[in-house]
């Protein structure tokens, strides 16, 4: 069963990552189409993740919007897409990241944008039905 969940990082009219999950596979790996825009860039890859590096990211993302303050990155085993977000305690969250289509190529787009704190509750929201989802194909 695909996914009918996205996961929208910022603002799709403007700096955003866009993950478009997929299936998870008998392996427990994730294949998902993401797209990144970023001052006028824009990228289209398709990236694969293991089966619990998204929902420990829900996980990491709730602390941040609790304190406002500190880092949490994305670092999954295949790298197509890594995020960073750190939080100055104000309420801007700053989102990182790098995004290759092909590992180990050499080419990546590398992208800096900043968001609200209000952006990360729907990130969470989407990220935990994600892995509610995934439960349900396992």
């Amino acid at each position: 069963m695909q996914s009918t969940v996205e996961i929208l990082i910022g603002d799709r009219g403007g700096d955003h990552v866009l993950i478009r999950p997929g299936r998870f596979d008998r392996e427990n790996w994730l294949d998902a189409d993401v797209e990144v825009m970023c001052d006028g860039w824009r990228g289209v890859l398709k990236a694969y993740f293991l089966k619990g590096e998204l929902g420990s990211l829900a996980e990491q993302l709730r602390a941040l919007y609790k304190n406002l303050s500190g880092a949490v990155e994305l670092n999954p085993i295949e790298p197509y897409l890594t995020l960073s977000f750190s939080g100055d305690g104000k309420g801007h969250i700053f989102v990182k990241g790098e995004v290759s289509s092909t590992l180990g190529s050499g080419t990546y787009l590398r992208f800096a944008f900043e968001i609200d704190q209000t952006y990360l509750k729907s990130v969470i929201d989407a990220l935990a039905a994600l892995d509610s989802a995934r439960e349900v194909q396992a």
